[in-house]
């Protein structure tokens, strides 16, 4: 499995050996001389996996995982470190923002292991959360039936009441109407909601997400991979 990997290190020499080799094991790698350009980095690339080093100028590795633990929490990394560093490796564990460590010089193979590994937790992490969402939405369905369209079906009943008690029928039979063609729109999403299978979040504008029910309905994506989780 090709895993994009961002190697994040001052040290030329130790940043493009790593990165070769991951390159040679199949990986798509990008390079970043320090936390500050790891960071731009990141928001340009999205990857999947990050190698850094702890040791660096402008913005440490430290520093660089607890930005990821704000910015991007599912976003695993492997530290490697020389040995004069280790508290702050231990350190990175203790706040639970460090998926794996090397000790300097770092085993490649091992390495390239553990970003195939620190991956394959990213995916059922994904799934795990979608999952729960898809169960939270059927829910919310089962909720919105007796919330919204119940009432409704009330609201209509009342209508109908009214109209046979002599109440003008064109204002009754046209708010009856409305009503009715509002409680069948409802309850086709809400029985859409309690068909997902899938979570298909679409972005409406900027920061703003809906569901697309077409798709979150339609089964499996062709690829399998599992959607992005809605952002807070």
């Amino acid at each position: 499995m090709a895993v994009r990997v961002l190697v994040v290190d001052d040290d030329q020499v130790v940043r493009t050996l790593v990165a070769d080799y991951l390159r040679e094991r199949g990986h798509e790698v990008d390079e970043a001389g320090d936390g500050v350009e790891a960071l731009d980095s990141i928001r340009q690339t999205s990857p999947d996996v990050v190698v850094t080093d702890l040791g660096m100028p402008r913005l440490d590795g430290l520093g660089l995982l607890r930005a990821l633990s704000k910015s991007n929490p599912d976003l695993p990394a492997i530290v490697l470190t020389a040995h004069e560093s280790v508290d702050e490796m231990v350190q990175a564990i203790r706040e639970g923002i460090l998926f794996d460590y090397q000790i300097k010089p770092p085993d490649l193979p091992v390495v390239d292991m553990a970003v195939r590994r620190a991956a394959d937790v990213r995916v059922l992490r994904a799934r795990a959360r979608e999952a729960d969402q898809v169960t939270a939405m059927r829910e919310l369905a089962v909720t919105a039936v007796d919330r919204i369209v119940n009432p409704c079906h009330i609201i209509a009943l009342t209508l109908t009441s009214l109209e046979k008690k002599g109440y003008p029928p064109d204002a009754t039979a046209q708010a009856a109407a409305k009503i009715k063609a509002a409680v069948e729109k409802i309850t086709r999403v809400v029985h859409q909601m309690s068909t997902v299978s899938r979570y298909a979040p679409s972005e409406v504008t900027k920061g703003l997400r809906e569901i697309d029910l077409e798709r979150a309905t339609a089964g499996e994506s062709d690829t399998g991979a599992p959607s992005a989780p809605l952002s807070s």
